[in-house]
């Protein structure tokens, strides 16, 4: 009987811990325009982050910058798929900075305008690194962040853009001290 108890209690602890992680989740979609900095071509750049709690988060995003000129004789193309992670320090309740980091996927086309038919693409693994500040509306947050990747294919950005949460942190059950309730 001893071996059920141990079990049960087991049993027990795992499922306070995964409703506490489950209670804490938090879905976010943003997207925005990026920049990207070594021939100035102008992109756009989509996101979906998991938040395992109000200070780590981390998910997939994509850059995407369509084909433009870079001089007179050829144009320049980037699709950059990361997956990045943050731990946002919170300045207070609707300013927060977060170091960025993660891994990068980049594919670089450039292609002749005079011969758009001849086409030359580059593809290579990268690490990411960078710094973002973000602010709270309530319902949305705005962000901007800069990355840089290193790698074969080095390169840097500036992104900004909004943030929306598609599932919310569980609010805690303390209720406020200038009520006049305390716990």
């Amino acid at each position: 009987m001893r071996v059920s108890k141990n079990y049960f209690l087991q049993l027990a602890l795992i499922l306070i811990v995964c409703k506490t992680a489950i209670s804490q989740e938090n879905i976010v979609l943003g997207f925005g325009p990026t920049l990207e900095l070594d021939e100035s071509i102008v992109g756009g750049n989509l996101r979906v982050y998991y938040g395992l709690n109000k200070q780590f988060c981390f998910g997939p995003e994509v850059s995407y910058f369509p084909y433009q000129e870079i001089n007179d004789e050829y144009q320049l193309s980037i699709v950059d798929l990361n997956f990045n992670a943050h731990y946002i320090f919170e300045i207070n309740h609707k300013l927060g900075v977060y170091p960025l980091s993660g891994l990068n996927y980049t594919i670089e086309k450039e292609r002749l305008i005079e011969e758009q038919d001849m086409t030359a693409q580059e593809e290579e693994f990268g690490l990411n690194y960078g710094l973002g500040v973000h602010y709270n509306f309530g319902d949305f947050f705005i962000y901007s962040e800069f990355k840089g990747i290193i790698g074969q294919l080095n390169d840097q950005f500036l992104t900004a853009g909004v943030i929306f949460s598609l599932k919310r942190f569980e609010k805690d059950n303390h209720h406020d001290k200038s009520d006049g309730n305390s716990d």
